[in-house]
């Protein structure tokens, strides 16, 4: 499967086709950039404890992110950027910045353990 997350729009696309041409014909951009918040914020996490020690799911769908530790306890929330109201907006506006405040926000949520 094509397990990627997209870093920017050209990625999305690519992932986009793929997945239509391989059995998920009804696959939108919008549910391929829904996606990419998600596991995007799970891959960040792995990778900076070094493995999969928090949990992230949707609060309110493409509008905020609740991490949760071993035990389910809430650490934090994840939200997009100021003046954007969902993750997808604020992707497709400039994906460099989009992954930037995830950084910002990741750390302090680290950091705070």
């Amino acid at each position: 499967m094509f397990n990627i997350v997209p870093n920017d729009m050209g990625e999305v696309a690519q992932k986009l086709s793929f997945l239509q041409a391989n059995g998920q014909e009804n696959m939108t951009e919008q549910d391929v950039l829904v996606d990419t918040a998600k596991e995007g914020l799970q891959e960040m996490l792995d990778e900076a404890l070094e493995g999969p020690y928090f949990n992230v799911k949707w609060r309110t769908k493409d509008q905020e992110l609740l991490v949760t530790g071993a035990l389910s306890e809430e650490i934090g929330t994840v939200i997009p950027r100021d003046g954007f109201d969902t993750f997808s907006a604020d992707f497709k506006n400039n994906a460099i910045l989009f992954w930037r405040n995830y950084g910002k926000q990741l750390t302090a949520l680290i950091n705070q353990e």
